[in-house]
């Protein structure tokens, strides 16, 4: 399982955990909810291509309890 940080503008500080080929966000209301929103950030062509950071699973958890 890999977490990231993203870093651009609209979706700053949204964690994402991608497992398997899947992708989920973290909603504060609903938990971790399927998203197709780290394909943008993967496409060279993309303007917030690379906007990510990677990070453990502990420091994903511990920006989670910080929302």
């Amino acid at each position: 399982m890999t977490y990231y940080k993203l870093n651009d503008y609209d979706n700053r500080g949204t964690v994402v955990k991608s497992e398997e080929g899947k992708s989920f966000k973290y909603d504060k209301s609903r938990g971790w909810v399927r998203t197709g929103l780290m394909s943008q950030y993967m496409f060279p062509e993309s303007p917030v291509y690379g906007s990510y950071d990677e990070v453990s699973e502990a420091e994903a958890n511990n920006l989670i309890a910080a929302m």
